[in-house]
């Protein structure tokens, strides 16, 4: 690998909003648990089929994976985004691009943390419907949609990156 520039890509107005959504679900999450925990059987579903149906259970202790991850992906992708120069990027970076594919680069991990933070808290709020016998599954068409954006956010930085070359 060549020496990359190293820059410092300030922050926007709207990467400060997205930060804060993505905080807001994590604590969306937490409150989630805190609030159910108590009504939550003890015995919760932990695994869907493809139709939405629940197709396993566990512990509801299970349950404590969905804020820690949010905890770890955010803390992470945070970290992670301090150091663009090191990304691995589908073309060579230089001089002249570097301080748009970073732009583009650290953008993409951002969007991509408060639409992983979010899909968590989505799941875990499934499970406490579904354990609590609210709902009969996992809503899978909401789920799909959730990882539509996902891909879609990682298609719309490649063209972007892809056109800033």
């Amino acid at each position: 690998m060549t020496s990359r520039p190293v820059l410092n890509i300030p922050r926007s107005t709207l990467d400060t909003a997205i930060e804060i959504a993505a905080v807001a679900g994590i604590l969306l999450t937490i409150i989630l648990l805190i609030t159910k925990w108590a009504a939550l059987p003890d015995v919760i579903p932990i695994h869907f089929d493809i139709s939405g149906k629940p197709d396993s259970t566990g512990s509801k202790l299970t349950i404590l994976l969905f804020p820690a991850l949010s905890i770890l992906i955010y803390a992470m992708l945070t970290v992670i985004n301090r150091f663009p120069h090191t990304f691995n990027y589908p073309w060579p970076i230089t001089e002249a691009n570097a301080n748009r594919q970073y732009q583009l680069a650290v953008g993409l991990m951002r969007w991509l943390k408060l639409e992983l933070v979010w899909e968590f808290a989505f799941i875990e709020w499934q499970i406490i419907l579904a354990a609590s016998g609210k709902a009969l599954g996992l809503n899978v068409a909401l789920l799909l949609i959730i990882l539509l954006v996902v891909f879609g956010t990682v298609g719309y930085y490649l063209w972007q990156a892809y056109q800033s070359r």
